[in-house]
């Protein structure tokens, strides 16, 4: 897979789920002439149809338009699809797993259901047959990234068991929508919420993280349906530090630590001051909550800016990682569309961190 397809990269983590804000309020079971199934490779032509109408030649995914990179990565098990049928057996609807090589959670992404079959909870039926799928590859857990410009994305993932528990504000530019797509101004970058579910039992973890954010994560543990113990404060244990940084076209940055060593906030300095010269306007920090260490970085991220985003769930090399994040612009959190409680719960929290980072 590329390297975007690690879960906190924040290049094409969004397309799948702009095309559904025009759903219809129907809400009815679909006829029993559509029919979800995965597609055979003789389908890829017709799929690519399906993007092609909603998302003209502009959707991200480039690998749909392209019936043999498609089906290579269906057979290399990058991508995990499900199609939905019509009565004549015409494709009209795709959703998969993405999934890098290895990773024990997928992305449900790549998602489409054409304009004229929408309201039958097409993508519900889809990504339940895609639980399934994912059993059989034995994953820990699935995650959605839905948009904040509409709700019927988080509502879809209410309906089938995922909680959410982070949310990044501002890691899109406004004018990326699919075409035909219309919206009031936002006047400010978009914010995706991430949410997820478990489908093997999740196994009790001791974390560090420091004071200020343990309620928070211990609700967004029991969100997702998982315990989890809270260790004292140590020294960083790691004798080097391991650390990746990337930049997208979206003018947003990632930086992941994987272990923490004493010199990590110099590194993360470094890093964020690289980020920063290239213009980045979103940042999103990834540190593992397993690390002795973390603490005491997430505290110099603080003092360089970046306030709570939430919980990555097995999203570094299978360990769970507190989310930071660093918004070079303003934004307005009572633009966002949340449809949850829940959400707006988490949302309130990072508000109200961001804020205090502002006064500090």
């Amino acid at each position: 897979m590329p390297a975007d397809a690690h879960p906190l990269h924040p290049a094409k983590r969004w397309a799948h789920e702009l095309a559904h804000a025009q759903e219809p309020a129907n809400t009815q079971p679909p006829a029993e002439a559509f029919r979800i199934e995965p597609p055979t490779q003789a389908d890829a032509p017709a799929i690519a149809r399906c993007f092609l109408e909603v998302y003209g030649h502009h959707y991200p995914h480039a690998e749909v338009f392209d019936p043999a990179r498609y089906w290579a990565e269906v057979e290399s098990g990058a991508l995990v699809p499900v199609i939905a049928r019509d009565a004549a057996g015409t494709i009209v609807g795709h959703v998969a797993l993405e999934r890098e090589a290895g990773a024990p959670v997928a992305e449900r992404g790549e998602a489409v259901v054409l304009p004229a079959c929408r309201g039958h909870q097409l993508l519900e039926l889809m990504t339940k047959r895609l639980a399934t799928e994912a059993a059989a590859l034995q994953l820990q857990g699935v995650f959605a990234r839905p948009v904040t410009i509409h709700t019927f994305s988080q509502r879809n993932d209410v309906r089938i068991g995922m909680a959410f528990c982070a949310a990044s504000l501002g890691i899109l530019p406004e004018n990326i929508l699919p075409k035909g797509l219309v919206i009031p101004t936002l006047g400010q970058r978009q914010s995706l919420l991430l949410a997820f579910r478990f489908l093997q039992p999740p196994v009790r973890q001791t974390i560090h993280v420091q004071a200020r954010y343990r309620d928070i994560l211990a609700r967004l543990y029991g969100a997702i349906g998982a315990e989890v113990a809270f260790a004292d404060p140590q020294p960083a244990s790691a004798e080097a530090t391991r650390s990746v940084m990337e930049f997208d076209e979206e003018s947003a940055g990632e930086i992941r630590f994987q272990s923490v060593g004493r010199d990590a906030p110099a590194d993360l300095q470094q890093m964020h001051d690289a980020l920063l010269g290239k213009r980045a306007r979103y940042i999103s920090l990834a540190i593992p909550l397993r690390d002795p260490g973390g603490p005491a970085l997430a505290e110099a991220a603080r003092d360089l800016g970046f306030f709570f985003s939430g919980l990555g769930p097995a999203f570094e090399q299978g360990s769970d990682v507190l989310l930071l994040q660093y918004l070079a612009e303003p934004l307005d959190a009572n633009k966002l569309q949340i449809y949850s409680d829940q959400a707006r719960e988490l949302v309130s929290f990072i508000e109200a961190d961001r804020a205090a980072i502002g006064r500090s």
